[in-house]
């Protein structure tokens, strides 16, 4: 017992326990206030709502879903402009009430169709939250469809009122949901969360291999030279993240089958991001030293929500949206959509990811030359330069 305090009372002992306390709750405060986004913001997201029906009914339908739906709603666009803004994951659905709509609402036996168009290749929760949807929405408009006309033409006959209703509630749907989904995920969750896993394997990946290579860098550099020996990282550098990607994306491919096309596309999406994050992590190691490693922690935390793999950017808290757009695995997370499922905006993501890199790269060129450069030591102003070194007698 004596030893156990006395290694209980060792400042080692002691920084650990406080490291312990802060990274558990660190992750807690992270995580949990985050995650009350949903289902808190699910009215942030934006549905297109089209009428083109050109009868009463119509009209009266999207009035009302106008007034119903939780959603920010967009009724200006023409349905080809919808489909790209559904494409490229600036709207979430799109509702279209079609041109014989009224016609056959009218007809008693027959049923009508109300479209809904959904992008499954999305964030869970966006596409699962738009499934619903559609569903409460048929249900709601095929009881007010049931009560205004069986249950009123019931009580003419002079059927009482709850009688009218029960019976009404037994009449076959009138209004049936026509669900129009593109970019289908293939069954199982390893599909919906593997857009999270491939950008978060990379980044830990990268975050290991910059701490181990920048040691090696040091010992290098008074062989090579400061300038050598920082070309020679970033050509190493630019080896491994190309050839580091290929082992996940191996694992996830041989579980989950998909198209060559799918497999280069995501080979060139997590090398950009592999050099990236590669370059992200030098900046933090160059400014904080080994502490570099502690200061990651936190910001790899954050961007588990604000990567936009679970919760869509619309549905995040403010603090987690501006800084999506700042996290080098925002751009991976939805090229992984792109190219494993479908979706629209690649070539702008892929833009944007190498930007990143290069940014990246530019600044540790700086913080390099800032960091070394002072060490050199430099002669006074106004000092005498120092005399040469006797040279031997011959």
């Amino acid at each position: 017992m004596k030893n156990v305090l006395m290694l209980l009372k060792n400042k080692a002992f002691i920084t650990g326990f406080v490291m312990f306390l802060f990274f558990q709750s660190l992750m807690l405060l992270v995580f949990l206030p985050g995650y009350t986004a949903i289902p808190k913001n699910i009215p942030a997201m934006t549905v297109a709502l089209l009428n083109n029906d050109k009868g009463e009914t119509g009209a009266e339908i999207a009035k009302g879903l106008s007034r119903q739906l939780p959603f920010k709603l967009d009724t200006h666009s023409s349905l080809e402009q919808a489909k790209e803004d559904l494409e490229n994951r600036e709207i979430h659905m799109i509702i279209q009430v079609p041109e014989d709509f009224s016609e056959k609402v009218s007809n008693p036996g027959e049923q009508v169709n109300l479209n809904f168009f959904i992008n499954q290749s999305n964030p869970s929760t966006a596409a699962t939250t738009m499934q619903s949807v559609v569903t409460q929405v048929t249900s709601a408009l095929n009881a007010q469809f049931a009560v205004q006309t069986v249950q009123g033409t019931l009580q003419q006959l002079n059927v009482g009122e709850e009688e009218a209703a029960a019976l009404a509630a037994g009449v076959p749907s009138k209004i049936a949901a026509n669900m129009v989904l593109s970019n289908p995920v293939p069954a199982g969750m390893h599909n919906q969360m593997a857009p999270m896993f491939l950008p978060m394997s990379i980044y830990t990946g990268a975050m290991m291999f910059t701490m181990i290579s920048l040691n090696g860098f040091h010992a290098l550099k008074r062989k090579m030279g400061k300038w050598q020996s920082f070309f020679a990282l970033q050509g190493a550098n630019l080896v491994v993240s190309i050839v580091a990607p290929l082992a996940g994306l191996a694992i996830y491919f041989l579980i989950q089958g998909h198209s060559a096309s799918s497999f280069f596309g995501a080979w060139l999406s997590h090398s950009l991001e592999a050099i990236a994050s590669i370059e992200f992590m030098s900046i933090l190691y160059l400014v904080f030293g080994q502490m570099g490693s502690i200061v990651n922690i936190p910001i790899m935390l954050t961007m588990t929500i604000a990567n936009g793999a679970v919760m869509a950017p619309e549905m995040m808290y403010p603090f987690f949206k501006f800084l999506s757009q700042w996290t080098v695995m925002y751009y991976p997370v939805h090229l992984d959509f792109n190219f494993l499922f479908g979706g629209g905006g690649t070539g702008e993501l892929l833009l944007k990811l190498a930007l990143y890199a290069v940014v990246c790269m530019a600044i540790v060129l700086g913080l390099h030359f800032w960091k070394y450069n002072k060490k050199e030591v430099t002669p006074a102003l106004g000092a005498a330069p120092a005399a040469p070194a006797a040279q031997p007698a011959r």
